[in-house]
């Protein structure tokens, strides 16, 4: 079940090997991006001092506090995601399009119209969407130098393990099990396995090679809020926050070697995916010492996440021998199986100025330590953990916003720099290159009535190059990973109705 849970990540930052994995798997759901309303969006997320928006309850609550009426907003959007996977000397362009809910919700306010004290509540509940995991990618090769039955030997014949070959009942059968009860390996003469396509064996390699690879999913978090505004000077808040999450990978890999004596064609499939629920907490306050000033902080504990994951590998393989069907299996994984991950502490400082009725600037600065996150029960994923603290580091996220203020119309702008989760320590020199920080750029434009607003906005985020680890090839003096480079950008459309009651 271990090996099941953590795997690959295709949307982390690198594909490394299996001491890192456990650390993507509890990163992938703490990393968050500027997400819910097109006014937020458009600001790049930078709201924590300013308040008055409901995406703001996802980062600093006490912004509830900031509304002086009842509203309800709805964000639908559209993400286009591309992936350019460089693969021997070739580049290979995917594009993903998929329609997704940013925001949903309402905040309902109670004035009291006193002279000091207790101003205004408002309670709050509503929907945003915090991260995306929506890609797909392809790579494919006329002539091939290794094959994934290449890995598939290795574990067999425990090229892992000093070549202590292992027995058939000791197979992994989501993996190289599969290869050999369909027979693309098999057991030689002598103790070692072996398969149709092998420098060691009478058959050169050459064959055609693809790969198909996509993951889909993200998370999103429902908010219960309330704030209390005190002489509108002091504005405080807490919210309960109850995320979905769901991640889902899959790749379709196919070698046609075309032997007239014997394998003609295989493919491999896997999918994983994992879905579960999470608990939060979040408090804040933003203190404005001046009018035009407005200094805000809040802390956010960890999520528990309770998750399920899901394994589903498949392989057939055809033989030109005469009379011999195709043969097909799939493994699937007991779906009783269940973990749990705590995700890191957060902590968020801003500051905001707000210049009469012509606009506004905010600046947020976002601490996370990654190295904090945990798979649970412990007693089971203890050298996981280790690796965890290892691989992983505090991480800095700032974003800026500005917005401008022409009338009934607003113009909006904004930039974030999320730094990279991972200690390049840690690692080579190659993967070191790949580890870098998350850039994002943005835009909008608002219209407002007296009870009725409406934005766009537009956003643009470059992910740092990663490093996808096809399969493991080796030969008698050396090993070493078949390699695919894959960098991906995401472009967000999204569009936000207002009503003030």
């Amino acid at each position: 079940m271990k090996k099941i849970i953590i795997i690959s990540i295709i949307s982390c930052a690198v594909w490394i090997n299996i001491k890192a994995q456990s650390a993507n798997d509890a990163m992938l759901f703490s990393q968050h991006y500027a997400g819910g309303t097109a006014r937020s969006i458009g600001m790049s997320g930078a709201f924590g001092a300013l308040g008055g928006d409901l995406s703001v309850i996802s980062a600093n609550p006490a912004g509830l506090a900031i509304y002086r009426s009842s509203e309800f907003t709805f964000t639908p959007g559209l993400n286009f995601t591309g992936t350019s996977a460089k693969y021997t000397d070739n580049t290979f362009d995917e594009k993903n399009t998929h329609f997704v809910i940013n925001n949903i919700g309402y905040v309902y306010t109670k004035n009291f119209y006193q002279e000091k004290g207790l101003q205004s509540l408002s309670f709050g509940i509503a929907y945003n969407r915090l991260s995306d995991f929506n890609s797909s990618s392809y790579i494919k090769r006329s002539k091939a130098t290794s094959s994934m039955l290449d890995e598939f030997l290795y574990y067999a014949n425990g090229v892992d393990q000093g070549n202590k070959v292992r027995d058939v009942s000791d197979f992994d059968f989501f993996y190289e099990g599969l290869a050999y009860a369909t027979e693309a390996i098999y057991k030689d003469p002598d103790p070692q396995y072996s398969g149709f396509i092998s420098d060691y064996d009478l058959h050169a390699y050459e064959q055609s090679l693809s790969r198909t690879m996509s993951t889909g999913g993200g998370v999103g978090e429902y908010d219960v809020s309330l704030g209390l505004n005190f002489n509108h000077q002091l504005f405080i808040g807490a919210t309960l926050g109850i995320q979905d999450v769901y991640y889902k990978e899959y790749y379709f890999h196919v070698e046609e070697p075309g032997f007239k004596d014997g394998l003609d064609y295989f493919n491999f499939s896997d999918e994983f995916s994992s879905n579960g629920w999470g608990l939060n907490f979040k408090a804040g306050i933003i203190y404005r010492p001046i009018q035009a000033l407005r200094l805000g902080a809040a802390i956010h504990t960890p999520t528990s996440l309770w998750m399920r994951p899901y394994h589903l590998t498949g392989m057939e393989t055809w033989f030109n021998k005469t009379g011999k069907e195709p043969i097909f299996l799939e493994r699937e994984s007991d779906p009783s199986g269940k973990y749990r991950i705590r995700t890191p502490w957060r902590y968020n400082l801003s500051a905001a100025s707000v210049i009469g009725r012509i606009g506004m600037v905010d600046v947020d600065v976002e601490i996370v330590d990654y190295a904090n996150s945990s798979i649970f029960p412990q007693s089971d994923y203890d050298v996981e953990n280790k690796d965890i603290s290892a691989i992983l580091k505090t991480s800095v996220n700032v974003k800026g916003g500005v917005e401008f203020r022409l009338g009934p119309v607003y113009l909006r702008g904004g930039a974030a720099y999320y730094g990279s989760p991972y200690n390049k320590n840690a690692f080579n020199a190659d993967i070191k290159k790949t580890l870098r920080e998350t850039m994002s750029y943005s835009g909008g434009i608002g219209f407002r009535a007296r009870n009725f607003y409406m934005d766009a906005a537009y956003s643009f985020t470059k992910h740092p190059e990663r490093i996808n680890n096809l399969y493991i090839s080796y030969n008698k003096t050396e090993e070493w990973y078949e390699q695919a480079k894959l960098q991906t950008n995401s472009n967000k459309i999204v569009l936000t109705f207002g009503f003030k009651f």
